[in-house]
């Protein structure tokens, strides 16, 4: 069986190097980019079953990649987290297309149990 594929997507290091390291110890094959920009250069390169991406980033954000990665390839899954904790936000995202969406801090349990329940649908 193949390992499904996540490109994980997070301006902050500690919080994408600790998601990096859990997600692979659960079996996906897990791809990382600092920034939109490097996400979107990945995206180019290869098609992934998930991305895991944060909203709120300098330069592309979260909704603008999810966008773009859905022209590139429309049936990737896309969650989408941030620290705000908003509804009309969380609203605005799911209706943009996003499969699921979380407001930080990350509890990885939780976390493993939405990309499972993502990746199954």
């Amino acid at each position: 069986m193949t390992k499904q594929s996540v490109l994980l997507v997070d301006d902050e290091d500690l919080l994408r190097l600790s998601l990096k390291a859990n997600l692979g110890r659960e079996g996906f094959e897990i791809a990382v980019a600092a920034n939109a920009e490097t996400a979107l250069l990945m995206l180019h390169a290869r098609q992934y079953d998930l991305l895991l991406t944060d909203y709120l980033m300098e330069g592309i954000d979260g909704i603008a990649l999810m966008k773009r990665a859905k022209e590139l390839y429309s049936e990737i899954k896309v969650i989408v987290f941030s620290g705000l904790e908003d509804e009309e936000l969380t609203d605005a995202i799911l209706r943009l297309g996003a499969d699921d969406f979380f407001v930080k801090p990350i509890v990885f349990d939780e976390l493993l149990e939405r990309v499972s329940k993502v990746l199954l649908s």
